[in-house]
């Protein structure tokens, strides 16, 4: 079974743009990309349309290209809808949202350079960064 999740992790990795470097884990997260799920494991990078879920008694750090940082509490579901960070070309684009559970957000490169092009978003509101540090609990 090992063996499958690291191919999976293989694949997804060659086929998808890297955006998160997965920091620290604890307990049990699992991401989901075009219907293939696999565990999440510190060291490991993820790629936007993703969904992360954490399960009981867990928690996982991401650290994206631009430096935000975003620490996910137990029983959370989040989805990296749309990640741009292109500062040679200028453009940008953080999108994501927390379906359930609790997000610590710290903002990096995105919320200095281009703000307006930040959305986080949950199933009652839309939050507009503009450099700041926030935590988000969705029931």
């Amino acid at each position: 079974m090992k063996y499958i999740v690291l191919l999976v992790s293989m694949i997804v990795s060659i086929y998808a743009k890297d955006i998160a470097f997965v920091k620290d884990v604890s307990g049990e997260v699992s991401a989901t990309l075009n219907n293939d799920a696999f565990t999440v494991s510190p060291g490991g990078w993820l790629s936007d349309e993703m969904l992360i879920a954490t399960k009981d008694n867990s928690s996982v750090t991401l650290i994206f290209k631009d430096n935000s940082v975003v620490i996910l509490g137990s029983n959370s579901i989040f989805v990296l809808e749309k990640y741009v960070f292109s500062p040679a070309k200028k453009e940008y684009d953080f999108q994501v949202k927390l379906e359930k559970g609790t997000a610590s957000f710290e903002s990096g490169k995105i919320g200095e350079l281009a703000p307006e092009n930040f959305i986080f978003k949950t199933p009652e509101a839309t939050i507009g960064i503009r450099g700041t540090k926030f935590v988000a609990k969705v029931l």
